[in-house]
C-alpha cells in the first residue's frame, strides 16, 4: 500500500443495470469499476468535445478483496499514483465477469423490487453473488474512479442502451465477431442502431422499482423496443413528458458532436439516460433538488480520509466539476442526464497503437441516436396531442354539468380507461377522435 495511507471501505452500488463486472461505491459520491486498459486510456485522453457527455474521471485506486466465511467478501481501497502511460495490453489481475452467469429476467413485465431494498436491484445483487462465488482468496485489483451519475437523484430511473450497428472491437476473435454480429442481426441493433441493455423504472404510486435486463432487450422487435422506451417514462400514474424536450435537445446536441468526431468508433459503447422518478415539492426548474449541497471545498473529499489529499494521493484530475461541487450551478440543473459509458472497445486516430484507422464519423452510432431522437419526438407530440383532445372533450361537458359520456356502460368504461395516460397507438387514437366527436355532439345538443 501507499505507505501508511488510510484505507476506505467500499459499499454496494445498488443501481447497476448492466455490465459484466461488479461496480462498487466510495463514500464521496463516486463509483469505481475494474480498470480495463483501453477504457482507462480513453478516460486519460478523452476528447474535449466529449467531456460533457462522459462521467467525470478521477483516477485509479487499488481495491483489496477479502472473502469471508459467509461466502461473501469485504472490499477496501487505497489511492494509487496515476498511471501516466497506461498499457492497453495489460491484463486485469482479477476477472469477475458475470457474463453467461447473470440472467435475472423471468417476467416480460420486469422484476419488481422495493425502493428501500438496500441490496440494490436484481442485476447488482447477481453481480455481487457471482463475484462472491469466484473469489476464493485475497486479491488486489486496479479500479478507475468515476462520477456517480445517480447520486443526485432520490429515485433514479436508468436506461442503458447499447448504441451502434456494430458491437465488436477490432481486437475481437473470429468467434466473438460472429457472436456479436449475430446478436446485432437478431436484435434492434442492426435495424435501429440501438438496443436495450438494462432499465430501472420507478413507480411513484407504489414506491417500487421495475427492472429489465439485457436478455429482455435482445428479444425486442422494433415495435416492442419503442414500447420499452415508453415504459421507461411511466411513473405509475402518468408519463414523464416533462423531461422529453430536454432529452431530445441533448440527444441532438450529442449527435452533432459525434458527427464532428472523424475516426472515432464507439464499438460496444452504451448510452445512459437518467432522470428522477420521484418528484419533490422542492423543485428548481422542475428538477428535484439534490440531496447534497456541500460546499466546493468539502464536497469532493466528503467521507474520505484526509491523508488521501494531504499526501497527494488523490489528485483532482477533473476539468469539469461535478454537480455537487458547484452549488452556483444548481439552478441550471437538468431534469435528465445523458452520458456515454463503456469504452473498452473504442478506437480513434492516435489511440495507442491501433493498426486500423477509420475515416469519417461513426455512422452506426449516429443511426442509433437518430432512432432515439425520432422516437422521443414522436412520443412527445403524440402524448401532448392526446391530452389536448381529452381535455377539450371534457371541458364542454363539465361546464354544463353533464357526465363525461351519457351513453352505454361499455363506452363509459372505455372513456374512463382512455382517461388514464397512455402512449396511444393509431387504433387508440381513432377511438379518441370518435369520443371527441361524440362528446362534442352531446355538449351541443
Amino acid at each position: 500500500m501507499e505507505g501508511d495511507c488510510e484505507v476506505v471501505q467500499l459499499g454496494t452500488f445498488g443501481h447497476q443495470v448492466g455490465g459484466h463486472s461488479v461496480i462498487l461505491k466510495l463514500p464521496n459520491q463516486t463509483i469505481c469499476k475494474p480498470l480495463l486498459p483501453r477504457e482507462h486510456f480513453f478516460y486519460e485522453s478523452v476528447a474535449q468535445e466529449l467531456k460533457n457527455y462522459t462521467p467525470e474521471y478521477y483516477g485509479v485506486i487499488r481495491v483489496c478483496f477479502q472473502p469471508t466465511v459467509d461466502a461473501k467478501f469485504t472490499s477496501v481501497a487505497y489511492p494509487k499514483a496515476t498511471i501516466a502511460n497506461p498499457d492497453p495490453e495489460t491484463k486485469s489481475m482479477l476477472s469477475c465477469s458475470t457474463k453467461k452467469s447473470v440472467h435475472t429476467e423471468k417476467d416480460q413485465e420486469g422484476i419488481v423490487f422495493k425502493s428501500d431494498d438496500s441490496s440494490g436491484n436484481p442485476w447488482s445483487v447477481n453481480c455481487l453473488n457471482v463475484m462472491s462465488s469466484k473469489l476464493t482468496e485475497y486479491v488486489e485489483q486496479d479500479y478507475i474512479v468515476l462520477e456517480d451519475l445517480t447520486a443526485r437523484y432520490h429515485s433514479p430511473c436508468i436506461l442503458d442502451l447499447k448504441v451502434g450497428t456494430r458491437q465488436h472491437g477490432d481486437d475481437a476473435s473470429e468467434e466473438k465477431k460472429i457472436m456479436h454480429t449475430k446478436m446485432c442481426t437478431d436484435s434492434t441493433s442492426s435495424s435501429l442502431g440501438v438496443r436495450l441493455c438494462g432499465a430501472q423504472m420507478f413507480n411513484a404510486a407504489t414506491s417500487e422499482y421495475i427492472f429489465r435486463d439485457k436478455y429482455y432487450g435482445r428479444q425486442l422487435d422494433e415495435a416492442r423496443f419503442h414500447g420499452a422506451l415508453k415504459d421507461f417514462l411511466y411513473d405509475g400514474s402518468s408519463y414523464r413528458t416533462d423531461i422529453l424536450p430536454e432529452l431530445v435537445d441533448t440527444l441532438k446536441q450529442l449527435r452533432e458532436v459525434i458527427k464532428s468526431l472523424s475516426s472515432y468508433r464507439l464499438f460496444s459503447g452504451s448510452l445512459m439516460i437518467i432522470y428522477d422518478g420521484q418528484k419533490t415539492s422542492s423543485e428548481v426548474g422542475g428538477a428535484p433538488l439534490p440531496r447534497d449541497t456541500t460546499s466546493p471545498q468539502d464536497a469532493s473529499m466528503k467521507g474520505m480520509p484526509a491523508s488521501w489529499t494531504t499526501r497527494g494521493l488523490w489528485p483532482n484530475r477533473s476539468s469539469r466539476s461535478p454537480w455537487h461541487t458547484r452549488p452556483e450551478l444548481l439552478k441550471f440543473r437538468q431534469k435528465v442526464d445523458v452520458r456515454l459509458i463503456d469504452f473498452a472497445h473504442t478506437t480513434h486516430a492516435g489511440f495507442v497503437h491501433d493498426p486500423i484507422r477509420y475515416e469519417g464519423p461513426d455512422e452506426g452510432y449516429i443511426t442509433g441516436l437518430t432512432t432515439l431522437i425520432s422516437a422521443f419526438e414522436n412520443m412527445f407530440k403524440t402524448l401532448t396531442f392526446v391530452w389536448q383532445v381529452l381535455d377539450s372533450s371534457r371541458r364542454p361537458l363539465a361546464s354544463k354539468g353533464l357526465p363525461p359520456v351519457g351513453l352505454s356502460p361499455p363506452l363509459v368504461a372505455e372513456l374512463r380507461s382512455l382517461s388514464m395516460p397512455q402512449y396511444l397507438s393509431y387504433s387508440e387514437l381513432l377511438i379518441v377522435f370518435s369520443l371527441q366527436y361524440i362528446v362534442s355532439f352531446r355538449s351541443s345538443s
